[in-house]
């Protein structure tokens, strides 16, 4: 199992929006094969989604996560406000927000998620963020259950044009 101390976070740059991309199809067709409906647009994205990523890309919000070896092991987008999402609330002081988290089929099971959620919240208590927000496919019971496994309350629901949301937020202090 990895640990948060043996992976890097590395910011983004716009010359790996390509593998981010392809980072999203993984993702979406090992969930697939799961025949977990969830993330399915990524096969094909709708052109919002990839400006999306790159409008995460653009303001410096996508990480690419590295093991000891320098392998790129998972990846995800950490945001400032949300207002996508969240709405008003997505613009408090002292928030962070995260979304995207993959790790690509050849590295799940790992613990690479476990190690990344922990890192996280660990570099958002030291700068001193109060919450720590996250959503995801309200259809997908276990990963539901996974981010309520880490202490993150569902405060509310977002529906999409692509999935009905669970919100979850974890508060640090």
């Amino acid at each position: 199992m990895i640990q948060d101390k043996e992976i890097t976070f590395i910011q983004a740059q716009n010359s790996e929006l390509e593998e981010a991309l392809h980072f999203f199809k993984m993702a979406s067709m090992s969930l697939s094969e799961k025949q977990v409906s969830q993330w399915s647009y990524w096969v094909d994205p709708p052109e919002e989604k990839i400006t999306w990523v790159k409008e995460g890309f653009d303001n410096g919000e996508f990480f690419f996560v590295y093991d000891q070896s320098g392998n790129k092991i998972a990846m995800f987008r950490l945001l400032e406000k949300d207002t996508l999402y969240w709405g008003k609330k997505g613009t408090e002081k002292n928030t962070r927000y995260v979304h995207s988290l993959v790790v690509p089929p050849l590295y799940s099971g790992q613990g690479i998620g476990q190690a990344v959620i922990l890192k996280i919240i660990d570099q958002l208590k030291q700068d001193k963020i109060e919450k720590f927000r996250l959503d995801c496919d309200g259809s997908n019971q276990r990963l539901c259950e996974y981010y309520e496994s880490y202490g993150f309350v569902n405060v509310g629901k977002k529906t999409t044009n692509y999935a009905v949301n669970n919100l979850y937020e974890m508060l640090l202090t």
